[in-house]
């Protein structure tokens, strides 16, 4: 640990930063603010298809341990959760009828107690409390030492469901720069079908230069496209469609496009809302302002 501390310090000497915002693309506004000025750092969100017209999202650090049932009209209702910690939740995927909050959060790429609560999708009315089915403990493949020497590449807040198994996507830094982003990302898999006390996550894809960190991710009712919301310095949402096989969303998408906006706040949540015309995307900043994104407004982008 004093190492980690050393290392942090001398960082800071050596240009510690915060990537500065880019006013690329076009500026957004809010349609609705969440009505409720007790939720705070929300992070993570996904919409029921058991329920129609809910959005899932949940507490971050430093908050009680709380799932969100919201509307898109800014109403909520909270559900208590028990027998968790919330150390760092930044992602919640969706599968069939089972909720995965996500605690990867891993910002100094030192913990080895990175894993995924399993919950029944509850009733949005529920009182709670709600307890989870299981912990799925998970670790990466090629990650061997705590913190990461040489690169940090083992921070993740976007995850989603593909085919019954669950997808992470990293926050990329140079090792022992915490502020500084790489641009980049990697795909990793946890196989669904094979789970034990302790999980790797396979490495199937990467992918540079997205303009920022990668804070949220989702895919489509139908399962055939991922949106990918990227953060600092550059806002944007990139949509990959489904390879025709195998699982490289990034190096095989048969299709990507990308959508550059400005404005948005502090945003670390995307869902998918609706399916075929009435598809669209709304996003969700710390400040409870709630955007959309119609999916005209992206644009391809060439391989």
């Amino acid at each position: 640990m004093l190492f980690l501390v050393g290392a942090l310090a001398g960082a800071a000497f050596l240009g510690f930063f915060h990537p500065r915002s880019i006013r690329g693309g076009e500026s957004i506004s809010p349609f609705v603010e969440m009505a409720d000025h007790s939720l705070q750092e929300l992070s993570g969100l996904v919409a029921s298809r058991q329920f129609p017209g809910v959005l899932w999202a949940h507490s971050d650090s430093g908050n009680e341990p709380i799932l969100y049932a919201l509307d898109t009209e800014g109403g909520s209702h909270a559900i208590e959760l028990e027998n968790v910690t919330l150390r760092d939740w930044e992602a919640i995927a969706l599968c069939g009828s089972k909720l995965y909050i996500t605690e990867m959060g891993n910002n100094l790429n030192a913990s080895q107690k990175l894993g995924v609560y399993e919950f029944e999708e509850p009733d949005p009315k529920s009182p709670g409390p709600l307890r989870p089915e299981r912990f799925l403990s998970v670790s990466y493949e090629d990650q061997q030492s705590f913190p990461a020497r040489d690169r940090w590449h083992f921070d993740c807040e976007a995850a989603f469901c593909s085919d019954g198994d669950l997808y992470f996507i990293t926050k990329n830094r140079p090792a022992f720069r915490l502020f500084v982003q790489e641009g980049g990302a990697n795909l990793y898999r946890l196989d669904m079908s094979n789970l034990g006390d302790k999980n790797v996550l396979r490495r199937v894809d990467s992918m540079d230069g997205l303009g920022g960190w990668v804070t949220a991710a989702d895919i489509s009712y139908d399962g055939r496209r991922l949106a990918m919301l990227v953060e600092s310095p550059q806002q944007s949402i990139w949509l990959f469609e489904k390879p025709e096989s195998g699982n490289k969303w990034f190096s095989d998408s048969p299709g990507v496009k990308r959508y550059k906006f400005f404005d948005g706040g502090q945003l670390e949540s995307l869902a998918f809302v609706g399916e075929g015309e009435s598809e669209s995307l709304v996003m969700l900043n710390e400040e409870r302002q709630m955007f959309r994104v119609e999916m005209d407004k992206f644009d391809s982008v060439e391989r």
